[in-house]
């Protein structure tokens, strides 16, 4: 069962890939900032307005305040103030040309929302002027308080003309009935007994109305009406029909001038109400232009930008971590191998920067001459923390072999650019260092590159040894050929141990490399060699892509190491490239982990580094 990641852990895959974080991060951070430059600036211009009758509606003739519910009559309202009509009505009045171009214009420039729990509505204008916002507001506001009154005086005028055709009607029968009755007595002169019964009748015909309008028919008070209203009706009965017939005028009449009255008075009270009809539409706070824009919300933005930018950074880090099939601890390898880290080795940074950038940043292969010398452990710079590193690594190596006779060794790698040739120079230069006659070999035939390091000749070397043209003797290079190469001439004279440090170049490059090394006399070679120097150090080609190094592994060596670059290739070709030193019957020794910086070493391992160059100062 894999053990869980604690939060070191976390913190170390995000540590180690922190440069794409933090890319992730400005690209989004900048896109936010630059998505808030693309936006408008928008001015907002608030107002708030208060829908409520006057309280002289309720005298009007038609009104009913009854039916006037406050809650329902702002919703509807809400529906009036974001009409066409009233954004036709607002554009006209700011001078904008007539048409749906500028009333659309209009109408998205504004919106109006109710207070809660209230009869107020807010009205907000937007415009990229704080003045336009305000004057859109405002001509908003009279629009509609124009169309408001409008309603309202429609209502109003069409209930005076309705009073007033009434009222005509009325008049006209009560000029009607005025002729009849002159005509009735002009042709019956003797008649007139009757008038006062009539007249009485009449009054109780007014009467029994009124109380009508107040009580039922069976109130006490309407049913003495209606017994004396009987007994006049009985007692006209007895008199002549002429009586009756100027009884009944004369009653007609008097209803018709009651009834003119009462419209009469209506007449006036609805030509009053028309001519003080004000709108419903009062305003609370007027429109005012604002200095502050509402958007873009910069500040807002610029969070929302860092907080996406931060989870998309962490998103992708883990993102390419799961995708990543390389290993890059310990005991990732070891688990994953079966065999141990021989040794780890820090990452070291070139002074030429140029080239750190190209190589981490661009994915370069390999460093430039110059860059390549600026690394090695004869450099001041790496004295003391980073050739510790080494002289740990041969220790494990000698207690892995566990002889104390000359030994030989294959260093190589699965793939290329991990460091192979940088690992092996130095592990050399660090093994002259503590005292051993080392001989340092580039077997590297197709691709050599020890001869400019050192800036030595490139032949004779190891190809024309095995191919029997030159003697090892004399194709050997001592101290004193390369301190006069491009080496700095000082670093190397101060350097101790540097004359036990021997160089075999490739030589001449073959075309059939296979055939050479496969045909050489190695045993014999091998006595020789071991016969004049503690170690043996081949840089051999990548295994995964030449059969070189196995055929060196395979007659040559008492052992392989492989360089691995901490998350340079997957973890499956580490794996192939142990299987095929098996398979030719070598020695895996085991792993150098290269190129480690200390913050991805874990707890256990990355104080190492800074603890030795501290205790070496006591």
């Amino acid at each position: 069962m894999e053990a869980e990641l604690t939060l070191y852990d976390y913190w170390r895959i995000v540590n180690r890939r922190k440069w794409v974080a933090l890319l992730v991060f400005a690209v989004t951070v900048f896109s936010a900032l630059f998505y808030t430059r693309l936006q408008p600036t928008v001015y907002r211009s608030q107002a708030l307005i208060k829908i409520k009758p006057p309280a002289s509606y309720s005298k009007m003739p038609g009104s009913d305040m009854m039916d006037f519910d406050p809650w329902s009559a702002v919703a509807t309202e809400l529906k009036v103030i974001t009409s066409s009509e009233i954004s036709e009505r607002a554009a006209a009045r700011l001078g904008l040309p007539s048409g749906a171009k500028s009333t659309a214009e209009i109408a998205r420039s504004y919106k109006v929302e109710r207070l809660q729990e209230s009869n107020l509505i807010s009205l907000s204008a937007f415009s990229g002027d704080p003045a336009r916002a305000a004057d859109i507001a405002a001509a908003v506001i009279e629009a509609y308080r124009d169309f408001d009154l409008e309603q309202k005086s429609l209502q109003a005028r069409k209930t005076l003309e309705d009073i007033s055709g009434r009222k005509n009607e009325v008049e006209d029968n009560l000029r009607a009935l005025e002729r009849q009755k002159q005509s009735f007595v002009e042709r019956n002169p003797k008649t007139g007994l009757g008038a006062a019964m009539a007249n009485q009748l009449a009054d109780l015909e007014i009467r029994k109305k009124q109380l009508l309008e107040k009580y039922t028919p069976n109130h006490p008070d309407v049913l003495s009406v209606d017994q004396r209203i009987e007994v006049i009706e009985a007692r006209l009965g007895e008199i002549p029909a002429q009586e009756v017939a100027l009884a009944r005028i004369s009653r007609e009449l008097r209803m018709q001038e009651e009834l003119y009255t009462t419209l009469n008075k209506q007449h006036e009270e609805a030509k009053l109400g028309v001519s003080s009809m004000v709108s419903f539409v009062s305003v609370v706070n007027r429109p005012m232009p604002e200095s502050v824009p509402i958007s873009p919300n910069r500040p807002l933005n610029m969070l929302a930008g860092s907080v996406l930018g931060l989870f998309l950074a962490v998103v992708v880090v883990f993102l390419l971590e799961n995708l990543d099939v390389s290993i890059s601890t310990i005991e990732d390898i070891e688990n994953f191998l079966k065999l141990p880290v021989l040794g780890i080795i820090p990452n070291i940074l070139s002074e030429k920067h140029i080239d750190n950038w190209l190589t981490q940043v661009f994915k370069k292969e390999r460093y430039t001459v110059d860059a390549f010398r600026s690394v090695l452990v004869v450099n001041k710079r790496y004295a003391s923390g980073v050739i510790e590193s080494y002289h740990t690594l041969r220790t494990n190596i000698m207690s892995n072999l566990n002889t104390k006779a000359s030994i030989s060794l294959v260093i190589s790698s699965a793939g290329a650019a991990e460091g192979k040739t940088l690992t092996a120079v130095n592990f050399a230069l660090a093994s002259a260092h503590s005292g051993l006659k080392t001989l340092l070999i580039d077997a590297d035939l197709r691709r050599p590159a020890i001869n400019q390091i050192f800036g030595t000749r490139k032949d004779p070397g190891l190809s024309d040894v095995l191919a029997g043209r030159a003697d090892w003797r004399d194709a050997v290079l001592e101290s004193a050929d390369f301190i006069m190469g491009g080496l700095d001439f000082d670093q190397l004279m101060r350097f101790p141990g540097i004359e036990n440090l021997k160089i075999l170049n490739c030589g001449t490059q073959p075309d059939n490399v296979i055939d050479i090394l496969d045909s050489a006399n190695w045993t014999e070679l091998m006595e020789e060699l071991k016969g004049e120097f503690d170690l043996i150090i081949f840089d051999a080609p990548p295994v995964l892509l030449f059969a070189d190094s196995l055929m060196i592994a395979k007659h040559a060596s008492d052992g392989v190491v492989l360089v691995y670059k901490a998350g340079k290739i997957a973890r499956g070709a580490l794996k192939r490239a142990k299987e095929q030193i098996g398979g030719v019957n070598a020695r895996m020794l085991g792993v150098v982990l290269n190129g480690v910086r200390a913050s991805e070493m874990g707890p256990q391992y990355g104080y190492y580094y800074s603890d030795y160059k501290n205790y070496a100062r006591r």
